[in-house]
């Protein structure tokens, strides 16, 4: 992280910059707020990172989507825990259907995050890292604090009961 840190640490965080993002599947093309650039590719870089308590957010980058918005976090979010709970059925353990892990996973990584972001607090001039770093802790935060509010919300959207 620290590379991109530095690179944008003076930077302010509502310049529009034009990203493109490209793998071997695809690219991603958007005209946005630098904040916006950087929460992905930071979420990214914390993802792949070798912290063992960031690095269970390692399979999520495999099929990382940037510029997510909070929906599109949840939705990643819970579809991958579930997918790992079936994998965990299928090979005799016991699932995690009421995604108790996934919470539980979420409040050690807002420890990490609070931890990450007083270190790059006292290196940074401008705005553009704290805000894009703040909105990423808001979104994995969501997790936490509001899950079973924010799948009422994915509820409705999909045409459930909820809503």
């Amino acid at each position: 992280m620290l590379p991109v840190v530095e690179a944008f640490q003076a930077e302010d965080a509502y310049q529009k910059v034009e990203v493109k993002v490209t793998d071997e599947r695809r690219s991603y093309l958007k005209q946005t707020a630098l904040e916006e650039a950087l929460r992905s590719l930071l979420g990214l870089k914390m993802a792949t990172s070798g912290c063992p308590v960031l690095s269970e957010l390692k399979p999520m980058a495999v099929h990382h989507l940037p510029f997510a918005n909070t929906d599109e976090f949840i939705m990643r979010s819970v579809s991958h825990y579930l997918l790992q709970q079936y994998f965990a059925k299928r090979n005799h353990q016991a699932p995690d259907w009421d995604l108790t892990g996934l919470v539980e996973r979420n409040q050690r990584l807002q420890l990490v995050n609070q931890a990450l972001w007083q270190r790059i607090h006292s290196v940074c001039k401008g705005d553009s890292n704290l805000k894009a770093l703040l909105n990423f802790f808001s979104m994995a935060s969501s997790v936490s604090f509001s899950l079973e509010s924010q799948l009422r919300k994915l509820e409705a959207k999909m045409g459930g009961e909820g809503g």
